[in-house]
């Protein structure tokens, strides 16, 4: 029998909150992988899926675009709303399109290459229910196959009623077909090619599309031919967007497309009404933002690892017509929460860490805190330590584990597990857990018999006692409750509480107190002390002014005007199994359209949409500056501008490394015929190799290979990230600030090729330049030389000669071009 845990509001209200925002569509350009990652199937890949050939149903992987976000707050991503999921098994007989019919209709939409041939067939609907909304859909897969070894997959979906091509996605793997490097599209040449293709199957949807170019501005080159230019269109009603629906591809960088993704819901209406102004829209965006200060752990920055001060948002939408900000379905139960702390000072010390209490002084805690399961029998206890890699102190648990079982003992009804976390040096409850579980058929609604409220008292007097030490920092966080639909409050067996730490108007993300109390006995269900032990500061540090913050945190988005679509029915589609056990029981008439009360009118709002792409970013509060979420490295948002490039011999090689951020600025110049020095050459070729990802950061416990390259040095992540490569050898000294020569520079290429065992064969090279003798290494040069990577003066290498900035540049660009077309072959047979 199928086995669920009766849900509680914490895991509800996550699924419900994300399943209710509104989201705003950003095109992005995503490198990849040699080829593409296949596009998502309605409905999500349905592993109830009838399979018709008689092959298991085919799971396809969910094509992917990283989310753009506001930093601090709720992503909006740039896929548009998926058809809702859950899946469900189908008959053939409910398809109007047979399965060779839709065989031959993939073949007709997308070019079959030779040697595919169908691997499967399945046929499935997006688990809607019984209702207008339920799409039948066929998924065929193709695949190419060379010594039994699987070199190329296609996955095609045909509407199971219409014979629409609503997904396609192919990924190759073939040994014979290498991308080149640069590609041979650019984005221009993409979009042509997208173009094309709607003109070939949208043809009555054509002139309701309009391309989606908020991100075109900040695009950058490739550093690599395997890549994926990202095109969207949105659907278009009276000149606005509606992102919800429209046509995701991808082109690679040979000019084939690798995935497309038809999304149009026929039943769609539109909110004919008049929007206020751009203008003060901006303004009710400036006057309804609600700006917080957060502390945040960048566990990968260089040097010591402290607590950064974080400015951020929450996310908001505006209704169009009124300003007013977005509060429909489960934003409009939302309650403001207070930010005051249960008790202004801390009721006493934090406890002494001497403790190390024994295996029963554990046990012996656990039971005279919380009340057990009747019955329930000690089960095991194991004893932890593990060394916190931020602070380096020792942290010491016990675990342990108690069960109760009954008379059901085959599915476990009725019975409990209960799990316990012990600090074994402080005697700190950090975490207990009792859990029951129901067969899902079974659960019923709780008729409490402990209000809401009485279970706050006593969720507030349970962390008094266990927490004394920090009832300063922790404030009442009733906001899951609040939004929970109270037909699904019904089902819950337990009333979820949680408290944040705010240390004097400061959040600390991701650290709380959670508890949980049975709805119908006021047992203790669950506890989580969720508090790390870094230090932070006792009072707010000093920040920039909040309106300037403000100002700051709505500069990286423009204001868009959108259609969008609020699902009234929190929660979602109910599932088929559900709605079968329903009418079973008797509690749905047979027939019921439970999941048809959908709201389907798009509304016209307001959104803020990103105009960058590329690494997480987060707004330091203290000085105002733009952050790499990942290292904390201070980055620019903006595409660099310089004034001494246009012009220049090197100006395209030069200002790719700029919009990588692989070359610094001064004073608005990149000066290009200035000597590079070691450590920006090291920068810059390790940024190349890692395909344009400036976040390469080491932990405090990476021992410095250099002493002058020390943990807290600018440089400290490319050189390690370079030694780890085999690029550079151990030594004493790096010399990060000493100018690199070209000698230097050729050999770090050949490493980089992965030919430095080659270079030991010194009689097999071309060494015939007239100062081949006095290089170190002459088959290190004659490679680059050979290669077109680097090239003579007067038949002369020139060694010694220091490289300039746009030198390096030129020379990381071509090797980019000699390794897309040396890769070895990758063979499987």
């Amino acid at each position: 029998m199928k086995m669920l845990k009766q849900a509680s509001t914490v895991a509800l209200t996550s699924m419900l909150l994300f399943s209710s925002i509104p989201m705003a569509m950003a095109a992005e350009s995503l490198p990849a992988a040699t080829s593409s990652n296949a596009a998502s199937v309605p409905g999500g890949g349905d592993t109830g899926a009838a399979s018709v050939n008689g092959s298991p149903a085919s799971d396809p992987a969910a094509s992917s675009s990283a989310p753009v976000s506001m930093p601090g707050s709720m992503p909006y991503t740039s896929i548009p709303a998926p058809m809702p999921g859950g899946g469900s098994s189908v008959s053939p007989e409910e398809a109007k399109i047979t399965k060779e019919q839709a065989i031959e209709l993939a073949k007709s939409y997308v070019a079959i290459p030779d040697g595919y041939v169908v691997q499967s067939v399945n046929l499935s609907s997006n688990g809607m229910g019984i209702d207008s909304n339920k799409i039948i859909y066929w998924n065929i897969s193709f695949t190419k196959l060379v010594e039994g070894k699987s070199i190329g997959n296609m996955n095609v979906t045909i509407n199971g009623v219409s014979g629409r091509l609503l997904d396609y996605s192919s990924y190759s793997n073939d040994p014979n077909v290498k991308p080149s490097y640069p590609p041979k599209v650019d984005y221009q040449r993409a979009k042509e090619i997208a173009a094309q293709w709607i003109a070939k199957l949208n043809v009555n949807e054509q002139g309701q599309l309009r391309f989606n170019d908020i991100l075109e501005q900040s695009l950058k080159a490739p550093l690599n031919g395997s890549y994926q230019y990202a095109i969207r269109y949105d659907r278009i009603h009276n000149g606005v967007a509606f992102p919800m629906n429209g046509i995701n591809l991808q082109i690679n960088g040979d000019g084939s497309v690798t995935n497309y993704s038809f999304n149009w819901d026929e039943a769609a209406t539109f909110e004919q009404a008049t929007p206020i102004s751009e203008e003060a829209a901006a303004k009710a965006f400036r006057d309804n933002a609600n700006l917080k200060l957060n502390y945040m752990m960048l566990y990968e920055a260089k040097g010591e690892k402290k607590p950064v001060i974080t400015y951020s948002m929450d996310p908001l939408v505006l209704k169009a017509v009124t300003g007013e900000p977005w509060k429909e379905g489960l934003a409009a139960k939302a309650v403001p929460q207070s930010e005051q702390p249960l008790t202004e000072s801390p009721i006493s010390e934090p406890p002494a860490s001497h403790l190390n209490l024994t295996k029963e002084q554990a046990w012996e805690k656990i039971n005279s805190t919380f009340k057990l399961p009747e019955g329930a029998k000690q089960e095991e206890a194991s004893y932890n330590e593990s060394t916190n890699p931020i602070t380096g102190e020792v942290q010491s648990v016990w675990n342990l584990r108690w069960s109760q079982a009954k008379e059901d003992t085959v599915i476990g009804r009725g019975g409990s597990n209960v799990w316990a976390t012990v600090n074994s040096k402080t005697g700190v409850i950090t975490s207990f857990s009792r859990n029951t579980y129901i067969p899902y058929d079974e659960q019923k609604p709780v008729e409490p018999k402990v209000t809401v409220e009485e279970a706050k008292a006593k969720a507030i007097d349970f962390v008094k006692k266990q927490l004394p030490a920090y009832t300063h920092q922790l404030v009442l966080d009733t906001s899951m409750i609040d939004q929970i639909p109270a037909e699904q409050l019904k089902m819950m067996s337990a009333w979820d509480i949680s408290f944040k730490r705010i240390i004097d108007g400061v959040y600390v993300n991701q650290e709380n107190v959670q508890v949980s109390i049975d709805k119908a006995t006021g047992d203790m269900m669950n506890y989580h002390f969720n508090f790390s032990n870094i230090a932070y500061p006792a009072t707010k540090p000093a920040t920039i002014d909040a309106n300037k913050a403000k100002e700051l945190l709505l500069s990286p988005y423009v204001i868009k005007l959108n259609y969008v679509i609020f699902n009234q029915m929190a929660g979602g589609p109910i599932p088929m199994e559900k709605i079968r056990v329903m009418m079973a029981a008797g509690e749905l008439p047979p027939g019921s359209d439970v999941n048809g009360k959908v709201d389907k009118e798009a509304k016209l709002v307001y959104v803020l949409t990103s105009k960058y792409s590329g690494e997480s970013y987060f707004l330091d509060a203290a000085t105002g500056q733009w952050r790499s979420s990942t290292n904390g490295e201070v980055i620019s948002l903006e595409k660099i501008q310089v004034t001494d490039l246009e012009g220049h011999w090197a100006q395209k090689e030069l200002q790719i490394m700029l919009d990588y951020q692989a070359l610094d600025v001064a004073d608005g110049k990149v000066n290009p015929n200035a000597s590079i020095t070691r450590g920006e050459l090291i920068k810059m070729l390790v940024i190349t190799m890692n395909g344009g990802r400036s976040g390469i950061a080491y932990g405090a416990e990476r021992a410095a290979s250099f002493k002058d390259v020390s943990n807290g040095s600018t440089y400290f992540a490319y050189v390690e990230n370079a030694v780890d490569r085999g690029l550079i050898d151990l030594g004493q000294e790096f010399n990060p600030q000493t100018v690199m020569t070209r000698e230097e520079m050729a050999g770090l290429i050949v490493r980089a090729l992965g030919y430095k065992k080659l270079t030991a064969y010194d009689h097999i090279f071309n060494s015939s330049f007239q100062d081949a003798g006095s290089l170190k290494n002459r088959g290190e040069a004659a490679i680059v030389l050979g290669l077109g990577i680097m090239t003579l003066a007067e038949n002369s290498f020139n060694p010694k000669q220091e490289v300039t900035r746009a030198q390096a540049a030129v020379a990381f660009f071509r090797y980019l071009e000699k390794l897309a077309e040396l890769q070895p072959d990758q063979r499987y047979y």
